[in-house]
């Protein structure tokens, strides 16, 4: 058995993981990470990280590196059977890029800051009185306090949050690749049940694609599941196949069934604090998922230190900031992808309508403006 007991332990090395694993380390917290993985793998995932996150990448002086290796795309163009309805102007604090490269830099920068990541750890139990976590691979481990950021699937929800509800079918299931291309904006091209998502994902032609369909039928819910670009073709008659000709540069393309989970009715039990998708997944209609992981990561670390480790007091400011507002987003994802499939044609008119006149842009800056460090701030007044 390994002492780690002046550590706090985080369940999953993603996004949310290393976020909160760097915030911590900058404030001199003791940190490890248990990554089931056996290395940092993405499979080919596009990403757009808007302002709200973006200013957190900042505080951890890592938004420079991010932006030089990823994208700020000019414009977002709506189109409508193949055809142009309306635009977003493009937000230089708006970036896309991959899960990949962002991860990247976040293990980097949590590797430089004298963090710990043990890979080829797959969770097996927990001892809760002693915070002792054993793994598949007969290692154990005491630690301080316990962060859960393993995923929809994350074994420490099922097993400590367990009237919480299992992942369920959204309703959707999506395609996805990383391609070659030359393109400077963010493409959306929505149809009547389905939308494709492009996007330059650096400066250097790399562009990711999502597509999805609204489907009652459920697809398998696996990250890595490949799939063809005949049968994508297949699910996008009515598209100009033009729009998919980045897919013939990329490697591979992966389908997987879009699933969600019930919004939780607390983030923590005792000793265990949920985090991202492990404590709110939620479809990816308005690219705030890797969003709500740093925001996350970033707010339990600063909490962590206004607190000075009370970490009773910790997590119930942490469920206080982040609860309502994630659970918001989850429903808000979810309305986006009804707006984007809408099949009656008055209602679609008034859509492009909408897309039209930039309505949209208004729409998400309530989201684009929450600045989380106004909202720690705002905790002294309460």
């Amino acid at each position: 058995m390994s002492d780690y007991s002046s550590h706090i332990g985080i369940l999953g090395g993603g996004i949310a993981g290393l976020t909160a694993g760097c915030t911590l380390l900058e404030k001199g917290f003791k940190t490890v990470i248990f990554e089931r993985s056996k290395q940092l793998n993405e499979h080919g995932a596009g990403i757009s990280i808007s302002p709200n996150a973006i200013r957190i990448l900042d505080k951890l002086n890592i938004k420079d590196k991010f932006i030089d290796s990823s994208f700020s795309p000019e414009k977002i163009i709506f189109h409508y059977k193949n055809n142009k309805v309306g635009f977003i102007e493009g937000n230089q604090e708006f970036v896309t890029s991959t899960r990949q490269n962002l991860l990247q830099i976040l293990y980097n920068k949590y590797i430089q800051l004298g963090g710990e990541v043990l890979f080829n750890h797959d969770y097996l139990g927990l001892d809760q009185n002693k915070v002792e976590l054993s793994f598949s691979n007969n290692q154990r481990y005491i630690v301080k306090h316990i962060l859960g950021c393993d995923g929809i699937k994350s074994p420490i929800r099922e097993e400590f949050f367990p009237n919480s509800g299992d992942p369920v079918y959204s309703g959707y299931h999506a395609w996805r690749a990383i391609g070659k291309g030359d393109l400077v904006d963010g493409k959306f091209y929505l149809g009547k049940g389905k939308h494709i998502v492009i996007y330059p994902a650096n400066s250097e032609g790399k562009i990711s694609m999502t597509a999805v369909v609204k489907n009652k039928n459920s697809a398998k819910d696996s990250w890595r599941a490949m799939g063809t670009k005949a049968e994508m073709l297949d699910d996008f008659k009515a598209f100009d196949e033009d729009t998919f000709s980045m897919i013939d540069s990329s490697e591979e393309i992966y389908k997987w069934g879009i699933y969600i989970r019930p919004p939780l009715k607390s983030l923590y039990i005792k000793n265990i604090t949920l985090l991202g998708d492990a404590a709110h997944p939620m479809v990816p209609f308005l690219g705030q998922g890797g969003c709500m992981a740093i925001e996350d990561g970033y707010a339990f670390g600063m909490l962590a230190s206004k607190y000075q480790g009370d970490f009773k007091t910790i997590q119930k400011q942490y469920e206080s900031l982040r609860l309502k507002r994630t659970t918001k987003m989850q429903a808000r994802s979810l309305l986006q992808g009804k707006i984007y499939h809408f099949q009656n044609p008055i209602i679609i008119f008034f859509r492009n309508l909408f897309l039209r006149f930039s309505i949209a842009k208004f729409a998400m800056a309530k989201i684009w403006n929450y600045d989380i460090n106004k909202e720690i701030k705002k905790l002294d007044q309460d």
